[in-house]
């Protein structure tokens, strides 16, 4: 059978706010590429069909969709798109009533009792990590057969009565899945933030699921639907990687786990393999300052590791404590000088306005991050994420308001704060007083002297200069 995976309309490229036309950071979802090849292993085809950086509202979504003739139709959903979502699968029942829609996403894992009432259009739902239980459901419908045994989905049975399968176990050995299916890509429309990469082309890459930590109460990760943390051998990591610069030239990589900076003895034998086999890639990865170390930064640098993100969260003790962060101000001093001292770029990020929060301790923040003075600082207003215990505080102890497309613009208001305007101000005010100081504007222009971080510097200016007026 062919199935046509597809991504609902956003306008991804609004999102990152500011009044310029910020047409970078959407990268290959590599969910969708997992899935593809999943179901090409056993035996069926699979096109892709991506709305966000293609352009499309959701009549274009669903021509497109239907112009390839599939047999299924699968949706992709995180919550934050689940009206455009039910909006896509409405027009696709109207168009196509007899093609089988099929929803999986973040959305369906944490709403899947509701979804299937919520939008008649659906047929089929797949919460949890889906590429076994697609290709089972494939099999199943090809074979007009029921299906009551296939672990992992919910369906309607003839009289209309929502029936869910028994749960399906986590996929245990990652090296057991096949590569992301990166033919369906449209790889030249999927171009990273300035501060993602330095040479192109460049890709995304996960080594892992999960999360090794799993408490933040803010993240997803440590909800209740969070995924068991497992990951890939360093062997089939750069097998991959090797793919990927034979067949489409990729020169380096962007490492999306949750938390790839985890255990030296890993990091250790994949450097080695990479130097072994003289990849030539450069590459970038996400860390926890509480689980780094001098050398595993060390060995990551001299195998081609030139940018680390770290996510700080909070400038105040109390309010890392209240978010269950696990880390403190000291861990993240410590991995920020021991990623200089590795001559890495570091990325950095706060949340501002969580519940709680206040002016003081939103001053608190601002005034340690112009203290850390890592190369890029990100400062993002608190959005509620739903099945997170953080999202339980936020409803008692403050207002959630509309959601709005401008990740920097708040859609929560603690009860701190007087009013959104002033929330707004305090993240405008946070870029001003980071990107203004003499300190950073002295370190990025030592670092300018490279010449591709003179023009991430450059692009990322411009991008400022619209947040901030």
């Amino acid at each position: 059978m062919k199935t046509v995976l597809v991504l609902p309309p956003y306008g991804m490229t609004q999102s990152y706010g500011g009044k310029g036309s910020m047409k970078r950071g959407i990268l290959p979802p590599l969910g969708i590429g997992y899935l593809a090849s999943s179901l090409e292993t056993h035996g069926h085809a699979a096109a892709f069909v991506d709305a966000s950086v293609l352009g499309l509202d959701t009549d274009g979504a669903a021509t497109a969709a239907l112009a390839e003739k599939p047999d299924v139709i699968g949706i992709s959903c995180l919550t934050r798109l689940a009206p455009a979502a039910y909006a896509l699968a409405a027009e696709l029942k109207r168009r196509a009533p007899s093609i089988p829609l099929v929803l999986g996403g973040p959305h369906a894992t944490s709403f899947a009792d509701s979804i299937l009432e919520e939008c008649p259009a659906i047929d089929i739902l797949i919460p949890g990590e889906a590429e076994l239980t697609l290709a089972e459901t494939l099999d199943r419908l090809e074979r007009k057969a029921p299906l009551d045994d296939v672990p992992g989905v919910l369906f309607r049975d003839p009289d209309g009565r929502v029936v869910a399968t028994r749960p399906r176990p986590a996929v245990r050995d990652l090296d057991a899945l096949p590569f992301p299916a990166r033919r369906i890509y449209r790889n030249d429309l999927y171009v990273p933030l300035p501060n993602q990469c330095r040479r192109r082309p460049a890709t995304t890459v996960i080594t892992s699921r999960g999360c090794p930590y799993a408490r933040c109460a803010f993240c997803y990760q440590g909800g209740r639907y969070a995924s068991p943390y497992r990951r890939r051998t360093p062997e089939h990591v750069v097998d991959e990687m090797a793919q990927l610069k034979r067949e489409y030239g990729i020169r380096e990589i962007i490492f999306w786990d949750d938390n790839f900076a985890v255990d030296f003895e890993w990091i250790d034998a994949f450097c080695n393999l990479l130097d072994r086999n003289k990849m030539d890639m450069t590459w970038t990865a996400y860390g926890r300052v509480n689980t780094v170390s001098p050398e595993m930064l060390q060995r990551m640098a001299a195998s081609g590791c030139y940018s680390i993100y770290y996510g700080f969260e909070s400038g105040n003790s109390e309010m890392l404590q209240r978010v269950c962060k696990g880390i403190t101000l000291d861990e993240c001093r410590s991995a920020v000088r021991w990623a200089k001292k590795a001559d890495m770029e570091i990325r950095g990020s706060f949340i501002l306005g969580m519940p709680g929060e206040t002016p003081e301790t939103a001053e608190e923040t601002i005034r340690f991050a112009c203290e850390l003075n890592v190369d890029w600082m990100v400062f993002l207003p608190y959005r509620l994420q739903p099945a997170t215990r953080l999202a339980e505080t936020a409803l008692r102890e403050g207002v959630v308001l509309d959601d709005h497309p401008d990740i920097h613009f708040p859609t929560y208001l603690p009860k701190g704060f007087p009013d959104v305007e002033s929330l707004a101000n305090t993240v405008r005010s946070a870029y001003r007083r980071y990107y203004l100081r003499p300190g950073y504007i002295s370190r990025a222009l030592w670092r300018s002297r490279h010449p591709a971080v003179l023009r991430n510097y450059w692009d990322s200016f411009r991008y400022w200069l619209s947040l901030v007026t």
